[in-house]
């Protein structure tokens, strides 16, 4: 079983296709093949095309993770259905799959989702102020990666660990990532014109 977004849009009638999304004025394409070599095409919104667009495929081969433009698909591939959309606000920033255990791992501005191949099952805030996480590995039974905060969001990142045991997010204030100055004012120049949200907005949404 696999899953690849396409860089060109499918011929259509080629494939079976499947839509996901509310309307299609952007979208990406994913090609999916199951266990019985059955291959389909999955449409998907995407109103933010510069953000995040990946796919995921988890170790059962029964289900896929789809981020198109921030946002998440967790999808059924053999019966070809959507199983769970995440919402538009947060958008996700970065995604894993782990194994043993089998998650599928998404960070976003400032809370974390955690999905097996049938639900999501579990969702974590930070317990300090954040504007993006970002997942990099596995490390054992543990993810790993490093978030902006807000504090020091301009100047570097703090790496941080999830256990996949307890689900307990741990930052180590004693690692720093430096940013790439180029990289961070593109990356956050974009965040702004296609997510329009401020930080003080993030800030409301967290308090709720």
């Amino acid at each position: 079983m696999t899953a690849r977004i396409l860089t060109n849009t499918p011929t259509s009638g080629e494939s079976p296709e499947f839509y996901f999304g509310e309307h299609f004025r952007q979208t990406l394409w994913v090609e999916f093949v199951d266990n019985e070599y059955e291959k389909w095409i999955g449409c998907f919104q995407c109103d933010y095309p510069k953000l995040l667009n990946e796919v995921l495929v988890d170790n059962e081969n029964k289900s896929a993770f789809v981020v198109s433009g921030g946002i998440g698909y967790l999808i059924d591939i053999k019966n070809r259905k959507l199983k769970y959309k995440t919402e538009e606000n947060p958008l996700i920033e970065s995604v894993i799959l782990t194994t043993n255990p089998d998650y599928f791992i998404a960070g976003t501005f400032y809370c974390v989702y955690i999905f097996d191949n049938e639900k999501l099952i579990k969702d974590i805030s930070a317990d300090e102020l954040v504007d993006g996480i970002y997942f990099k590995r596995q490390v054992d039974r543990k993810a790993v990666g490093d978030l902006a905060s807000i504090e020091n969001q301009f100047e570097f990142n703090l790496d941080f660990e999830l256990d996949l045991d307890t689900f307990e997010l741990t930052v180590d204030r004693s690692v720093i990532t430096k940013h790439n100055d180029t990289a961070k004012k593109a990356k956050q120049d974009e965040k702004n014109s296609e997510t329009k949200q401020s930080i003080f907005r993030r800030l409301i949404n967290k308090m709720k």
